[in-house]
């Protein structure tokens, strides 16, 4: 029996009615000592992730479809939130601008993550031999970033977390649109998120990996409290991944305190929510910043300190070299004192630069090792201006001297 076409605009109607009634298909297995969980297939994370081949021909167009504009017909809400992450924004100017440069073999790499579905990679490479792959809208897939298929889907079927509310898990019924979904545990644990948040070890600089995410969470406090990747980055199953470029995010995960002493203001940082080093990787750099103010309120000149909070590290010599590493791990603090030396007010606050790495250092060698403009140095350019504006305050704060 054929299966029913379907259209578009009945599709995202005909899901909302059967799930509000609780009906998606066949009761897939609850949890339970009698009921095993369902595990995502072997090699779900293998990469590069193979393609997806040929959909079923039964299906209709929004079925066969890896775009995410298909997947938000029906899952409105995850759509339109993930819409506002760094995850849609992966395939960025800053990315393409140094695709661009690269050959095939260095791109796939670095799309693994950024865009890791095959059919993007070969989306981007078509539009780079007709020399429009710095064009958004000539990059297909590519564009999107890392979307809804790149963690959902594998040969075009679905995987998901289990039923909301009833922790259903299992296949559901293969007649509901695009053959149903399967749903698994692993979408709950912090091990589905390691494989692009955390390097391997062949890629460690003094004994850490680049990117050491992963295993940082492990050895926190909230990991041995129950609390993975997605308690923080996913709450309530948001598609959002809010993190360090989020002043709101930041400021949840850190405590600040402040005091006026008889000797110097202080103003100290601590890590008692992030869960892994704060920040987790080398591109930003956070500085807790504090000068004395005269009468009128103003900078006195001299009296300005400082504390970085970054892995500073470099690729030199055919090889990374760690300078310093001033990161906190869960429940360490950093404090800075200013002195009063004769004035009886200090401002302190806390500076955030996300993108510092490559604001300060990628894009600005970039910019400068291109022999002309073109296509490359049009989007470098323009990261580097966006770079720039993601910076932000937090925790400002006058302090008196305690007479």
């Amino acid at each position: 029996m054929p299966r029913r076409r379907w259209p578009s605009s009945a599709l995202a109607a005909v899901m909302l009615v059967l799930t509000l009634l609780g009906l998606a298909g066949q009761a897939p297995k609850a949890r339970g000592e009698d009921a095993p969980v369902a595990s995502l297939p072997s090699g779900y994370w293998d990469r590069p992730l193979a393609e997806q081949g040929e959909a079923p021909q039964a299906w209709i167009e929004i079925e066969r479809s890896l775009a995410p504009g298909a997947c938000g017909e029906c899952h409105m809400r995850q759509a339109d939130e993930w819409r506002t992450s760094l995850h849609a924004k992966a395939f960025s100017p800053g990315l393409v601008g140094q695709l661009l440069t690269f050959d095939a073999a260095g791109t796939a790499r670095c799309m693994d993550c950024h865009a890791p579905l095959a059919e993007q990679k070969q989306a981007f490479e078509q539009a780079r031999a007709k020399g429009v792959g710095h064009l958004t809208d000539a990059q297909g897939l590519a564009a999107f970033g890392n979307s809804c298929a790149g963690c959902h889907v594998r040969r075009h079927q679905r995987f998901g977390p289990p039923q909301r509310d009833t922790e259903l898990t299992g296949p559901s019924n293969d007649e509901m649109p695009h053959g149903g979904v399967t749903r698994t545990t692993d979408f709950e644990e912090s091990s589905f998120c390691s494989t692009c948040h955390q390097f391997p070890l062949s890629m460690a600089v003094n004994g850490k990996p680049l990117e050491n995410t992963f295993v940082e969470w492990q050895a926190s406090p909230q990991a041995a409290a129950g609390q993975t990747c997605q308690t923080c980055h996913m709450p309530s199953r948001r598609h959002e991944w809010r993190g360090i470029h989020d002043p709101e995010m930041v400021r949840d995960g850190l405590t600040a305190t402040f005091a006026a002493e008889v000797e110097a203001a202080r103003f100290s940082i601590a890590n008692t929510g992030v869960g892994h080093a704060f920040p987790s990787y080398v591109t930003p750099k956070v500085i807790l910043q504090g000068v004395a103010l005269d009468a009128a309120g103003q900078p006195v000149g001299n009296t300005a300190a400082s504390y970085v909070i970054q892995r500073v590290v470099a690729y030199s010599g055919g090889r990374w070299i760690e300078s310093s590493d001033t990161r906190l791990l869960p429940n360490q603090s950093a404090t800075l004192s200013v002195p009063w030396k004769g004035y009886d007010r200090v401002r302190f606050w806390l500076e955030v630069h996300p993108d510092d790495y490559y604001d300060r250092r990628i894009y600005d060698s970039l910019l400068a090792s291109f022999d002309q403009a073109g296509p490359a140095t049009t989007l470098i350019a323009e990261a580097d201006a966006l770079a720039a504006k993601s910076s932000f305050r937090l925790f400002e704060m006058e302090l008196t001297h305690p007479r």
